[in-house]
């Protein structure tokens, strides 16, 4: 996967008026879509699953003990994705790394457009940071991220078919996910190893966004080739440096994320006798697969379905308490850092305008 730098001003012209209307108006569109979606998810499909009385009762037999738990649990998540950052970005402070994803969780739960990927960006130049590190920063992370969307499916099916729990159709998924992990590692591995692939790549890219800005009435993007050039020889150094730091914490932020939905399985009380970790670490991976397309803010509704449907127990009364766990995971995972991620954003926003004025 090839990361581009963010164009200077010197280097392309800043959006026209027009160009930033019709960005805002697609992102009003797709927000707008998937708030819709959403809505039938929890007021037609979630009811036909099991009623929202039986999933309240559910819900308020959880003990404080047990809030405690899934509190610290999504606090863990927290903290874990602000090492990740400290690891892309070496001289980023954990605070700060926490910061921004903080923010990066909250654009992303409300705003499925890519706004997570630039305020990063912001954020990092604002503390200092050169424009060639935060990039290469931001890339990987990326690829951190990346790589553990790929493994997921690989070690959930593994996981499935190693304690004989998987179906007739497990083995095929699972040399799916491989076939999958394999291809989309190699080829960019390919492509940062040997400069003369990635030459090809950048050129052959330059003639494609070229031929479609043409297609577009628009003028064709410059300096592509130099830009991902240059993004490769920084990633080369970084990958070597820090990726398997920064995969390690993204492994570690991901499985702290999988216990948060296992306590809150084990918490409305579906045992191990009713659903394995294998079976739920399965069922995980593929909503995690499902959140890379957002179709609706933070995938709230999508993500809930895959795991019904995945862990569904053809019982009203489990399915009632599987509803109000896939719920209680939303909540420590997704809702928890909505307030955090905009008190974040605003604070940081209110010391770059303190700072400015000083």
């Amino acid at each position: 996967m090839i990361f581009m730098a963010p164009p200077s001003r010197a280097e392309e012209p800043p959006p026209s008026r027009t160009e930033k209307v019709r960005s805002s108006r697609k992102e009003k569109i797709v927000w707008l879509v998937g708030a819709l979606a959403m809505i039938v998810v929890f007021v037609w499909v979630v009811p036909r699953v099991a009623s929202y009385a039986e999933i309240w009762r559910t819900l308020q037999g959880l003990s404080g003990g047990e809030l405690v738990l899934l509190l610290g649990l999504g606090l863990v998540v927290l903290a874990l994705n602000g090492w990740s950052a400290v690891a892309a970005l070496p001289g980023l402070s954990w605070w700060h790394g926490t910061q921004t994803g903080l923010v990066g969780n909250f654009l992303t739960a409300l705003f499925p457009t890519g706004a997570d990927l630039a305020a990063r960006y912001a954020m990092c130049r604002s503390w200092g940071f050169s424009t060639d590190r935060t990039t290469t920063a931001v890339a990987l992370a990326g690829i951190g991220r990346y790589l553990t969307m790929l493994l997921l499916p690989v070690v959930g099916t593994s996981a499935v078919l190693i304690t004989g729990r998987g179906d007739e159709h497990t083995p095929l998924f699972f040399a799916l996910g491989l076939t999958a992990l394999v291809l989309l590692v190699g080829v960019p591995w390919v492509l940062l190893r040997r400069e003369d692939y990635a030459h090809r790549f950048a050129h052959r890219l330059q003639s494609v966004a070229a031929a479609l800005a043409r297609r577009l009435n628009k003028p064709p993007p410059r300096d592509i080739v130099t830009r991902v050039l240059r993004t490769r020889e920084h990633l080369v150094v970084g990958v070597r440096q820090n990726a398997p730091l920064v995969v390690a914490t993204q492994i570690a932020a991901t499985g702290a994320s999988y216990a948060v939905l296992l306590a809150s399985l084990r918490a409305v009380g579906l045992g191990r006798d009713v659903l394995t970790p294998s079976e739920v670490l399965y069922a995980y991976a593929l909503g995690t697969i499902a959140s890379l397309v957002p179709l609706t803010p933070g995938n709230l509704g999508v993500t809930e379905l895959i795991l019904i449907g995945v862990l569904g127990l053809q019982s009203d009364e489990l399915n009632a308490q599987l509803v109000a766990a896939s719920l209680i995971f939303r909540i420590f995972v997704w809702l928890l850092p909505i307030p955090l991620g905009m008190t974040a954003f605003f604070w940081w926003r209110h010391t770059q305008s303190a700072t400015a004025k000083a």
